[in-house]
């Protein structure tokens, strides 16, 4: 399984793409929806979710930075085509740059090729 991310500063963009990832082929059960808002009162979630992605302290720390602040689309893809397709949705609905370095081109939606287990991912957090 390959899961692709997509940050936002704008939670309705966020909810935008997430309903037309929804109306295009991709099941509730493989896209998750989380915003800030979410986990006010919960542990976090959001930190031990980038840490389970990224063996990188620093990246994972800096993409969880990003993602409390904001809106995470999370999509988990059954091919490289249907990634493809994923980060081209969360792109055009305006994922952030998330680039830590600032050098070279921007890096918008993100492509892992890790599983996320259950309890690790933001669905309904």
């Amino acid at each position: 399984m390959i899961t692709v991310i997509g940050i936002f500063d704008d939670s309705k963009l966020a909810e935008e793409a997430g309903s037309y990832l929804l109306a295009n082929q991709f099941t509730q059960e493989r896209v998750d929806m989380h915003t800030h808002a979410d986990n006010t009162n919960e542990p976090d979630r959001v930190g031990e979710f980038f840490s389970h992605l990224f063996e990188d302290e620093i990246k994972a720390d800096h993409y969880a930075t990003l993602a409390r602040q904001g809106s995470v689309i999370t999509v988990h893809a059954l091919s490289a085509r249907e990634a493809q397709e994923a980060v081209d949705v969360l792109n055009n609905y305006g994922a952030i740059n998330v680039n830590a370095n600032n050098e070279g081109a921007g890096l918008y939606s993100q492509v892992i090729e890790r599983i996320v287990t259950d309890d690790k991912r933001l669905k309904g957090v």
